[in-house]
């Protein structure tokens, strides 16, 4: 039996399906294929039974045309279902796979649906839609992982940047083959990211591919391939090569590598560069260097710097001292040696004297707010220091004062220092040009970036409780929404009469969105009010603010589940969609 005749002749009843059997009537395509089957029915009388099918499909009249075509395509399928085979020819052969290593979660399709698209499309919002999904866990859900990869390549460097840097080693080497297939060294774009990364998870096993982009990678590549290298010894004079090149980038990667390699001629190299122009390319790299000799020689250079500072009077070269020194200076960051610290501490000491320094574009002040950043993020005994002295200090570097402070010292007395920096009587009008509203805007801002409780990563301890009575009292809506707490009186009566008021005014959801939200974090007896009403007004353009809105769904009190399934039928159908996962996030909560 010629089953490709039959398939052919399935094909044809479809097209006419699709097109109307209306138009199936002396149709001469399928028409001609009667003879072959009338030809084939001599042996095989079902062939014959089909060609009856056809005639009467091509001979048919607009009101029999429809039943003909019907009993045509179900005659074809049910023969080609009888003679359809089970198995396939040849040897079986396991799949190929990969183990991930980790726990995988399993998300709704509609909570991770925002997700793909900001992975694979492109507009605004999509960077902080991925890091809240990071945060949150859901790349562990193996349907993100072949998006996650592709990503790589995404025209917005800082999301690709992101995902190469935190989601992708989430994956650990299971990710290797898919990173290699789509590596091509010629090219630039996500390819520089790629090679790191398989280096990164594989050094020995991307020691070739390194070696081979060495040689024939685009410029971007080849960087890339530069930074890879240092683990061997035979690196040495390759890398001490790149380190006089032409180009500053590859320089700049040689340094990278240089750095962690204790040797004299790597040694030398970079003192030379600490020393001549390519301090600016060197600094990043000679912070990471802990070699005494190295560290002996900058310490050395930084005193020189200062005190030769002091004897420039024009005022192009304090500017190019200055700057110089600034460059000096970020190469002690992270250290906690005895040296270092007491030289930070000196010129910090000097803070009023260096002030006085005026260049034609660069000043003391520069100098100073380098000085007071590696205090906060140093030794104890640098934090110590800084916060003792909060009120010498400008705006610019009482928010690093702040953050040392929530790393030095108690709750309750970080707060007794700087509470009065925002309770302080400002001029709003001046703003910036009043140094006391520039100051309680700097601690304010640093309150700000404190993170939820669900959501805290970093390693600061909690806050003292009475710095929401001090938003509240400022009527700070974003602080308040940083700060929140359940049974917060004051909190939830601001966060009513600022809803209602944005809620008047808003023209689109991110106009209110945040005040709702603290709502919803407050536990407040309104939440599930704001969040509804909200999306009555704006569920039909919310774009990636759906998302956000729809982790508020899942943060409601399951009692807001009637009112919300009554809402769904009168949304727009994208964002019904993306609600009813998060509604059944919601339906799953423990009681």
């Amino acid at each position: 039996m010629s089953i490709a005749l039959l398939a052919q002749v399935y094909d044809e009843a479809r097209r006419l399906a699709i097109a109307g059997s209306i138009v199936a009537a002396s149709d001469f395509r399928i028409k001609k294929l009667i003879v072959p089957l009338e030809q084939a029915g001599a042996k095989a009388p079902v062939f014959a039974k089909v060609a009856e099918g056809i005639k009467a499909v091509v001979e048919s009249t607009d009101k029999t045309s429809a039943q003909a075509l019907l009993d045509l395509a179900t005659l074809v399928n049910a023969i080609l279902y009888t003679q359809g085979e089970t198995g396939a020819a040849g040897d079986l052969k396991p799949i190929a796979t990969t183990d991930l290593g980790l726990s995988a979660t399993q998300t709704s399709a509609r909570v991770l649906k925002p997700l793909l698209e900001a992975l694979s499309t492109t507009g605004s919002g999509r960077l902080e839609l991925v890091r809240d999904a990071y945060e949150r866990g859901a790349f562990r859900d193996l349907r993100l992982i072949q998006p996650a990869v592709a990503a790589i390549d995404d025209v917005f460097g800082e999301i690709a940047d992101f995902v190469a840097d935190k989601v992708l080693p989430l994956y650990g080497t299971a990710i290797l083959p898919a990173l290699r297939s789509g590596f091509d060294m010629k090219c630039r774009a996500g390819h520089p990211r790629r090679l790191r990364l398989m280096h990164q998870l594989d050094p020995a096993g991307a020691r070739d591919l390194v070696k081979q982009s060495l040689e024939n990678g685009s410029k971007e590549v080849k960087v890339a391939a530069i930074e890879c290298l240092g683990a061997e010894r035979d690196d040495i004079s390759y890398l001490l090569e790149q380190a006089a090149a032409k180009a500053q980038e590859v320089r700049q990667a040689a340094y990278r590598a240089l750095a962690t390699i204790d040797d004299d001629a790597v040694i030398a190299v970079l003192q030379k560069a600490f020393a001549g122009k390519d301090l600016g390319l060197a600094a990043a790299s000679l912070k990471t260097s802990r070699n005494a000799k190295l560290l002996k020689f900058v310490l050395s250079g930084i005193e020189d710097g200062l005190a030769q500072l002091r004897k420039t009077k024009e005022k192009k070269e304090i500017s190019a001292g200055l700057s110089r020194l600034m460059l000096m200076l970020s190469c002690l960051e992270g250290r906690d040696d005895a040296a270092s610290e007491a030289l930070v501490l000196q010129v910090f000491a000097d803070r009023d004297g260096l002030a006085k320094v005026r260049g034609d574009t660069t000043s003391g002040s520069d100098l100073n707010a380098v000085v007071v950043r590696l205090m906060a993020y140093g030794t104890p005994r640098m934090r110590g220091t800084l916060v003792d002295n909060h009120a010498a200090l400008d705006a610019e570097d009482l928010d690093e004062c702040f953050h040392a402070a929530r790393t030095e010292v108690p709750a309750d007395k970080v707060f007794a220092i700087f509470a009065p920096y925002v309770t302080a009587k400002v001029d709003a009008k001046k703003k910036d040009r009043d140094p006391a509203y520039a100051k309680r805007s700097a601690i304010i801002e640093q309150l700000e970036q404190h993170l939820y409780t669900y959501r805290q990563t970093d390693a600061l301890p909690p806050l003292d409780p009475r710095w929401l009575d001090l938003a509240v009292q400022v009527e700070d809506l974003y602080l308040v929404g940083r700060l929140i707490r359940p049974g917060h009186a004051a909190a939830n009566a601001y966060l009513s009469k600022t809803f209602t008021e944005q809620f008047k005014k808003a023209k689109q959801m991110y106009d209110c969105h945040d005040a709702a939200a603290a709502m919803v974090r407050a536990e407040h007896p309104d939440a599930t009010d704001a969040v509804i009403a909200t999306l009555e007004k704006f569920g039909d353009k919310a774009g990636y603010y759906e998302y956000y809105l729809g982790h508020l769904v899942a943060e409601l009190p399951k009692s807001a589940l009637p009112r919300l399934e009554a809402l769904i039928p009168k949304l727009h159908d994208r964002v019904a969609d993306s609600l009813l996962g998060f509604m059944q996030q919601l339906r799953d909560k423990p009681a």
